[in-house]
């Protein structure tokens, strides 16, 4: 699946859902907790693939889609989203902007996990970054360019702080290179091999290809 196709299915979900996203995450954040944030807008984007007849799978081992672990500490794991048709996989992750937990790898650590696991898929044709952004940095934002300079910069930060205290593996700072997060985004526009959604509220989505198949 091209990103242009990715970032139309993930637009048209979260509009389509547009309230039940909303009151999910008043009511959670409200009691100042992130429960089900994930889960909300990755069950609105498999019931998209289900409305529009795109045949995929969902939670699939690692060795089922062919890519290696690269979470710290674990050996086994789950892919969330796989399009067998079109061998295209990706890992959904939600992200505040700004963040607020105290560790700058809270988020960091985990999207560059999920990057260098699709990364190491090459029997893939496909592999994407689907991040759910959410927070008062999104309804900010005038512009999908400026949401995803807005998470950029954020990755930005992160992985200078984490780099500071020596707490990028090499794996991870080669990831974090390849995504351009070593340096500040100032451009208006999303690079080319990332899209994002503005749905002019708290919250829509980036959709990064970590490779497309030539």
């Amino acid at each position: 699946m091209k990103l242009r196709e990715l970032k139309e299915h993930v637009s048209s979900a979260i509009n389509a859902h547009r309230k039940e996203i909303r009151d999910h995450l008043l009511a959670v954040l409200a009691r100042g907790r992130t429960t089900g944030i994930e889960g909300i807008f990755s069950n609105a984007l498999n019931a998209e693939f289900k409305d529009k007849g795109v045949n995929f799978r969902t939670e699939l081992s690692l060795d089922e889609v062919g890519v290696r672990q690269f979470y710290e500490g674990r050996a086994k794991g789950r892919v969330d989203n796989f399009l067998p048709d079109s061998r295209t996989a990706f890992e959904c992750k939600a992200v505040r902007l700004p963040r607020e937990r105290s560790s700058p790898k809270f988020d960091l650590g985990q999207l560059l996990a999920d990057y260098l696991r699709l990364r190491s898929g090459s029997s893939l044709g496909y592999g994407y970054l689907v991040i759910f952004v959410y927070g008062p940095s999104v309804g900010e934002a005038s512009s999908p360019g400026s949401l995803y300079r807005r998470f950029h910069n954020q990755m930005f930060v992160d992985q200078d702080l984490a780099k500071q205290t020596g707490s990028l593996s090499p794996d991870e700072i080669e990831g974090v290179n390849e995504l351009e997060w070593n340096r500040a985004w100032g451009s208006s526009h999303t690079p080319t091999y990332a899209a994002a959604i503005e749905v002019n509220d708290f919250f829509g989505a980036i959709c990064i290809s970590v490779f497309e198949e030539c």
